[in-house]
């Protein structure tokens, strides 16, 4: 009974050690994310590259198109993203430490057992 929750509580640990992990890689992906927000801009178009009125809807297509989804997925898609991993991460703990409560008292209940015999 006890190998099965010691594998169990392994098990589970590592799962909390893999989104953690994961968490940190998403925060520097975000990092990378909005460092190159300004990338979705370029080129810049000036009087002398590209003007008039096929010049201006292009860039409103950047703006409205690309740059506004890009600001979406930089907010609020990153933003569920942190919240879903921790949420699982307290899941995990809470899971973790029932876990380590079980463990406990099946030790306990061992050792009146013996202390009984």
């Amino acid at each position: 009974m006890l190998g099965y929750y010691y594998a169990l509580l392994y098990k589970k640990q590592e799962e909390l050690r893999r989104m953690i992990e994961c968490q940190g890689k998403v925060t520097e992906k975000q990092g990378q994310f909005s460092e190159n927000e300004h990338k979705c801009m370029e080129p810049e178009l000036t009087t002398t590259t590209w003007h008039g009125t096929l010049a201006t809807s292009f860039d409103d297509i950047r703006e409205s198109g690309i740059h506004a989804s890009y600001l979406e997925i930089l907010g609020s898609q990153f933003s569920a993203v942190f919240s879903a991993i921790s949420s699982k991460i307290a899941s995990l703990m809470a899971e973790i430490e029932s876990i380590q409560q079980t463990i406990a008292n099946l030790l306990a209940e061992e050792e009146r057992a013996k202390a009984s015999n």
